[in-house]
């Protein structure tokens, strides 16, 4: 009975242990993908801060669309410009990572099956409904910007009103991402703020392209 005891008890730890190195692998699966799609995610989304968009002028009184007074080559040059130039100094855009993933919504995880028209049962079924800490020094980008952990700042709206030896570009966040069973295409989501009022909230569908992740479509859902 003892003999008996041992081997059952044996089986049941064995089969934790590969129940746990399974999860462990696939959440350190899950972070090289996201690491790695990371510089194309800023690439799309990040933007100086400094950068002053021209604001029309009010319709006048014949109702002639604002947008005619102004050519639209002539405010994209000037965007231009102002990138250019500001590009040249020597300022780091600090933008503030968000210290831990973000959990996707169930509404997220659906999407990836209608943006890739998967059938409905091809979802990973790996549990992301938890957290894990983003490590900075693993985020590539841009050498004009530089990341800090968002708990290094202040709380809510007082990150921006605080004076800093450094000039604070943004906030981001990103979530987990959601697979389908073949690891070959996945969704996230992420948030990006460069003032109080002013950001936006992304899905983001990537997939793997010649043994690269890259990605495929990013949706605008929210605007601050």
């Amino acid at each position: 009975a003892n003999m008996l005891k041992k081997i059952f008890v044996s089986i049941i730890v064995l089969i934790l242990l590969s129940f746990s190195n399974e999860k462990f692998e696939q959440l350190k699966f899950e972070k090289q993908v996201a690491y790695e799609v990371f510089p194309q995610l800023i690439d799309s989304i990040h933007s100086d801060s400094r950068i002053k968009v021209p604001i029309p002028p009010p319709p006048i009184e014949n109702g002639t669309n604002p947008t005619e007074t102004i050519p639209l080559r002539q405010i994209y040059k000037d965007l231009e410009r102002q990138e250019k130039e500001l590009y040249k100094d020597t300022v780091k855009l600090v933008t503030a990572i968000v210290d831990s993933t973000i959990i996707l919504s169930k509404e997220d995880k659906l999407e990836l099956i209608n943006h890739f028209e998967l059938k409905q049962n091809h979802l990973d079924t790996s549990n992301i409904d938890f957290r894990y800490k983003i490590d900075l020094k693993k985020l590539k980008a841009d050498k004009k910007i530089r990341f800090k952990y968002r708990s290094e700042l202040p709380d809510g709206k007082k990150i921006w009103k605080t004076d800093y030896d450094f000039y604070l570009n943004s906030v981001i966040s990103f979530s987990r991402i959601q697979f389908d069973r073949t690891n070959s295409y996945g969704v996230m989501t992420a948030h990006y703020t460069s003032g109080p009022l002013s950001g936006g909230s992304f899905r983001i569908f990537i997939k793997k392209d010649n043994d690269k992740w890259i990605i495929d479509w990013i949706d605008l859902t929210a605007v601050a």
